[in-house]
């Protein structure tokens, strides 16, 4: 197993080196019984300086490494690189002094760090909140849960941007055809012809995060183009087995349904641009490792290996993708990213609203929120202080769109507006597993 960096990484000469590697995991491998070749590995550097990084650009440059690219950002100064499918990552992050330098998963990714997907034709792009089924009682069964999300937007060029998927108590047969249809009206590419999903961006390995892709992709294997999946998910066995199972499905799903996918393991300080559409990293699990404990990942809570994305509109709008994102998080990026990165014009409420953040939230000071949770699941004695400082930052209380229902809205003359809303399709699940089986059936 892939266990040392390969030997075509020029040494970084700036800082101090830390002893110790920590996997980073791989991205389409399948990592459950342990470490693989395709895992990222990162080492770390302390002391470091924006010329020990400008530096260690020469340094690739002279190595033979081509397509160098380098962002240096209000919060990281970040560089990559490949030669010879060897793939290198590097980050510093300013306000600590620590240089990542990551081995990183082999793929073809590095163009999408500044290109863009293909000519936008001016259409204004539109996001979708698309209807889960919550449990009634903010509660789990067999059939139910309270949790889950799943987010659609439709690109200026006409292609998809998806966001997590929902768990697969929420993807009945019923509400899985009622998510085709929608997509076919939604882009209005008719039957018979592939929709082109552009990219989808999955923030962690928690299986009620990813049943909708798995369940399209198996269900509808010609209807669709996936092109690109993002995320960073941490090495399974390395953070104690905590990647659900479903992660696993996922990823067995788009090995068969999806073999031409580029995938992209996302890194803090990484920018790409989908058809116009601006995507930032601020943070993902690996800014978590700490120098004192190098090969370690120390959050108690693993929802905090969320990764956090910033997306810009071609129109100007803005909007924070949290995930599942937790206090231990919070209290690690109020400190490495400036408070002008956080502003945002909507952001979606971390965690289903089942935790507070109580900085986070008036540094992104939104005017408008999306809850992935029912109308009673932010309502509950439990959530519903934690809903109240979300809302206090709103610009007006009812800028709140809960996952009872479809909402569609569009960034228009300065701010965001409805332009569609729908019913939801579905209810308790049906007992068709993520493979589309019928579960107990003979």
């Amino acid at each position: 197993m892939n266990s040392r960096f390969s030997p075509l990484i020029p040494p970084f000469e700036g800082g101090e080196p830390v002893e110790g590697i920590y996997n980073a995991g791989p991205m389409l491998a399948d990592d459950k019984n342990g470490p693989t070749e395709e895992d990222a590995l990162m080492r770390m550097y302390t002391g470091a300086s924006d010329e020990d990084m400008d530096r260690y650009v020469g340094s690739l440059e002279h190595a033979g490494f081509s397509h160098v690219w380098e962002n240096a950002g209000p919060a990281y100064h970040a560089l990559s690189a490949w030669k010879n499918g060897v793939y290198v990552y590097a980050y510093l992050t300013r306000a600590t002094g620590v240089v990542r330098l990551i081995q990183d998963v082999p793929g073809s990714w590095v163009e999408y760090c500044s290109g863009s997907a293909r000519d936008a034709d001016g259409r204004a792009e539109e996001i979708c909140q698309y209807a889960l089924y919550y449990d009634p009682k903010n509660g789990l069964t067999k059939t139910t849960t309270n949790c889950g999300m799943f987010y659609i937007m439709k690109l200026a060029d006409g292609s998809l941007f998806m966001v997590d998927g929902g768990d697969e108590l929420q993807c009945s047969a019923d509400a899985l055809e009622g998510m085709y249809r929608f997509l076919r009206d939604f882009t209005g590419v008719p039957e018979g012809e592939k929709m082109r999903i552009a990219g989808w961006f999955f923030t962690h390995a928690h299986g009620d995060h990813v049943a909708a892709c798995i369940r399209l992709l198996r269900t509808y294997p010609e209807a669709f183009r996936l092109e690109r999946v993002f995320f960073n998910f941490p090495s399974h066995t390395g953070i104690g087995g905590r990647c659900d199972s479903e992660t696993f499905v996922l990823k067995e799903t788009l090995r068969e349904y999806a073999a031409d996918v580029t995938a992209v393991k996302l890194h803090s300080g990484m920018t790409f641009s989908l058809a116009g559409t601006n995507f930032e990293v601020l943070y993902t699990h690996e800014d978590a490792v700490r120098p004192e404990e190098p090969e370690r990942y120390p959050f108690r809570d693993f929802n905090c290996t969320s990764t956090i994305l910033k997306m810009t509109t071609r129109s100007g709008g803005t909007v924070m993708w949290l995930g599942d994102t937790n206090v231990e998080t919070e209290a690690l990026v109020k400190t490495t990213v400036p408070a002008s990165l956080w502003k945002a014009d909507v952001v979606q409420i971390a965690h289903h609203c089942f935790n507070y953040l109580s900085s986070l939230y008036p540094m992104i000071d939104a005017d408008y929120a999306m809850l992935p949770n029912s109308h009673y699941g932010g309502h509950t004695v439990e959530n519903e202080p934690k809903l109240a400082e979300v809302v206090s930052c709103l610009s007006d209380p009812s800028n709140l769109w809960y996952e009872d229902q479809t909402t569609v809205f569009r960034f228009e003359n300065g701010e965001y507006r409805v332009v569609k809303v729908l019913p939801r399709i579905g209810g308790e699940h049906d007992g068709t597993d993520l493979y589309g089986r019928k579960k107990n059936a003979e």
